[in-house]
């Protein structure tokens, strides 16, 4: 291959002895529109079978305005987590790309796949603490039921775990995931997803106790 033809990144790696490996990272690629319309129609946690405030519950966590935003043809955060997560560990994944080339990720999934699609992949792919890894084994492993069966309590409390597992389910700050939680409930009522006798009840609603 002419030096000419080579990725850019190479040839700036070739060049400056002692660069970083991560400079070798290609730029992320991510299914085309046939395989993801596969993928996610295989995932187990499909938009279909989930209540309303089950998703309105991650949808207030990760970015309220993700409808909006992704129908309009603009990037969310959820988008950006959603190509974080479908990047992960594959040679092109997201913490070896560049600011740019992040971005260009997330551009071409808005443009290339639908809201549900991307919303079905961050819930089957979001890491919910302890090495669970999506929605459906989340409300198992917590609540030992189905995604479709969970309350709207229930589904707020994973959706705050999903900010950041690591520190959410340390049992130092239950207090502090559960005003997450309530926080969430909050914005699931003025989004519409649960009425204001529901949100008072949900409210009171215990959350799940972690071992030290």
């Amino acid at each position: 291959m002419p030096l000419t033809r080579l990725p850019f990144a190479l040839l700036i790696a070739l060049a400056t002895p002692g660069l970083s490996p991560s400079a070798l990272a290609m730029p992320i690629l991510l299914p085309d529109k046939a395989d993801l319309a596969s993928r996610t129609a295989a995932m187990p946690a499909s938009l279909t079978d989930l209540p309303a405030p089950v998703i309105a519950a991650f949808i207030a966590q990760e970015d309220r305005f993700f409808w909006e935003r992704v129908r309009a043809g603009k990037d969310s955060t959820l988008t950006a987590m959603a190509v974080r997560l479908l990047a992960e560990g594959t040679p092109t994944g997201w913490s070896q790309a560049s600011p740019l080339e992040q971005k260009d990720a997330v551009e071409a999934l808005t443009a290339n796949a639908t809201a549900e699609s991307i919303l079905t992949i961050y819930l089957n792919l979001i890491p919910l603490g302890d090495g669970v890894t999506g929605l459906t084994e989340a409300a198992q492993k917590y609540f030992d039921k189905s995604p479709k069966a969970l309350t709207p309590a229930e589904a707020a409390w994973l959706a705050a775990v999903a900010g950041s597992p690591e520190i959410a389910l340390k049992p130092a700050n239950a207090g502090r995931t559960k005003s997450q939680r309530d926080y969430i409930l909050r914005q699931m009522h003025k989004a519409g997803a649960i009425t204001d006798d529901a949100l008072e009840a949900q409210l009171q609603q215990p959350v799940p106790t972690q071992p030290d």
